[in-house]
């Protein structure tokens, strides 16, 4: 068995950080691209009014929450009972499954599926609204959930480097990896 903790070192945790800026400046422009060509982003967008600013300022503070309940519904499609929390350590929300074991393919599907989800709702959004002042925001708020899969993108390519069967147990901080031949607990069906 292996153990990977994203809070195991500080300098994991600025390296990681770190890099998610120039994936933000990258998704950003992805994102901004998208709202030019499919939802016809306005002249005017964003922040001029108080009005507009809860908008965005609810779409901050949901953003992280609605990321991880993506991950425990992608969880609970496999059988697991998600548990939801918030790591000092690391300033950030969790979703965790405590002893399940997915399978590998499985639990890439789980790491992955808010990057993936949210991307194509922020998509379809923009060509529902074309030309509202919404598009400005779904395009950022798309881009900042792109950029918070940093540590899901991470473990994407850590849980690649390991075998086709391999099992996969999500910690809060962290997962467990478990070779073939090794016992793995809760181990889900196929």
């Amino acid at each position: 068995m292996l153990y990977w903790k994203i809070t195991e070192k500080t300098s994991r945790l600025v390296l990681i950080n770190v890099l998610s800026i120039p994936l933000f400046a990258a998704c950003l422009g992805m994102f901004f691209w998208l709202a030019v060509s499919i939802g016809r982003l306005p002249d005017s967008f964003g922040i001029n009014s108080p009005a507009n600013f809860l908008p965005w300022l609810a779409g901050l503070v949901l953003l992280p929450v609605l990321h991880e309940l993506v991950h425990g519904i992608s969880m609970r499609s496999f059988g697991a009972r998600p548990r939801y929390g918030f790591l000092w350590k690391a300033l950030a929300f969790y979703a965790t499954a405590p002893g399940f074991a997915f399978p590998r393919r499985r639990y890439l599907v789980v790491a992955l599926s808010p990057l993936v989800v949210l991307s194509l709702l922020a998509v379809l959004l923009m060509a529902l609204l074309p030309g509202t002042p919404w598009i400005g925001l779904i395009a950022f708020i798309a881009a900042l959930n792109a950029t918070g899969a940093i540590g899901d993108l991470w473990i994407t390519g850590l849980v690649l480097r390991y075998p086709k069967d391999a099992y996969i147990v999500d910690e809060r901080d962290g997962v467990r990896i478990f070779l073939p031949g090794e016992e793995a607990p809760a181990v889900s069906p196929g």
